[in-house]
Parts: C-alpha cells; structure tokens; sequence
C-alpha cells in the first residue's frame, strides 16, 4: 500500500513541476514584452531610443536586439543590443540608442527561456518629426560675432595748393610786370635809364649838320672869286 506520506510527497512534486513549468512558459511568453522609439540628443547627435520593458515576474534574464527593418519586413543589418538582468512582474527595461530615421519601425527581437530571437509582434517607431540636438546657444539668443576690424585711417594727400606755403598764394610782382609801371614814372618826371642815350644822339646829328653846313659855305665862297 501506498503511505499517505508517499502520496503527499508525490502530490507536492506534481504542484512545483506545474509551477515551474508554468513560470517558464509565462517567462517564454513574448507578449511580456513592449517597446517605443523615442529622440534621444544626451550624445549632442540625434539618436533613436528603443526602450524595452519586460514584465516577466520570474525573473529570467533576457538579450535584447535591434535591427533595421528591410522594405520586405524581414531583417537587415543588427544597430544594437542590450540586456535585462532581473525582470520583475512591475517591469524592468533598457534603452538602445541607435541612429536616428524619422517615422522608422524598428525589429526588435528577444532571446530568453524558450524564446530564441523570437521577433516582438508590436514593433517600434520613430516619431515622424525631426529630431534635432541642442546647441550650445538658447534659440533666439544671438551668438556673440567676431569684432568688426578697425577701419584704416583713410590717407589724405594734399593737393599741390594745400601743400604749398601761404606766402605761394600771393606772389610777389615779377619784374616784367614792374617794368612798365616804372618807365611811366620816369617819362612823367623826364629821367630815366634812356635819357642819356637819347641826349647823346641829338648832340652827334647837330654836329654833323653844322660841319655840312660849313662846307657849304666854303664852297660857294670860292665860287665866287
């Protein structure tokens, strides 16, 4: 016969198999497993986020990879991966930066329990808005410019009038200029630098008219005798 202690042990065993059994399954289960895209710039570059949270309450460990999704909808090049250490019934998750593709769905595929890169049926996208890092500089703040170079001072060179002494403005007479104004002092008075010559040349016609004069005379006087 079987002992009630027999029956009882073998019933316990029965309870914690069905147990552990339905915790693996309830680990394996993919729906445990939720994702979103969101812009991430804490690098200084735009980046998308890809948050995965498990809620699995036994705790298994699960491998997380992010991959570009191809036109087809199968699986292209892998961007990212990450790990979730102790899920928890409340939730636990980790962030994957990847590059950035604006309104991008992501495959997202999980490896735990009994679950082999097994593909999450409700996929991640990426906000179908820009995602642009922050400056250094607020919007609307003006950036400080460079200082605007010193104008060089402008070299004036002087005209020929400007340059030249005061006393240039105002010549003095020249003597061509002075001669005629003399010479019409001098007439007015009877002198001057020609009056000598003038003179000398009337004493020299006289004489030689006298002397003509004189020979004349000489000659009709002989006539006569």
């Amino acid at each position: 016969m079987i002992s009630k202690r027999a029956v009882t042990a073998a019933a316990v065993a029965a309870t914690t198999a069905v147990l552990l059994a339905s915790g693996d399954a309830y680990a394996c289960s993919i729906g445990d497993f939720t994702a979103k895209a969101t812009c991430d710039t804490s690098t200084g570059e735009a980046r998308a986020a890809i948050t995965v949270t498990d809620k699995d309450p036994s705790g298994t460990p699960a491998d997380i990879t992010v991959r570009i999704r191809m036109a087809v909808g199968t699986d292209g090049e892998t961007v990212g991966t990450g790990h979730i250490d102790h899920p928890s019934a409340a939730g636990a998750s980790t962030t994957i930066l990847v590059p950035w593709l604006q309104g991008y769905q992501w495959n997202v595929s999980v490896t735990a329990g009994n679950l082999v890169d097994e593909r999450l049926t409700d996929l991640p996208i990426s906000p179908d808005t820009p995602c642009v890092p922050a400056t250094s500089h607020p919007s609307g703040t003006p950036t400080a410019g460079p200082a605007p170079s010193a104008s060089p001072t402008a070299t004036v060179t002087p005209t020929s009038t400007a340059a030249a002494p005061l006393s240039s403005t105002s010549p003095l007479p020249s003597p061509s200029a002075s001669s005629p104004a003399a010479g019409t002092g001098l007439a007015e008075t009877g002198g001057g630098s020609d009056t000598g010559l003038i003179a000398g040349s009337a004493a020299a016609v006289i004489a030689a008219g006298a002397g003509v004069l004189f020979v004349m005379r000489r000659r009709t006087a002989a006539g006569r005798h």
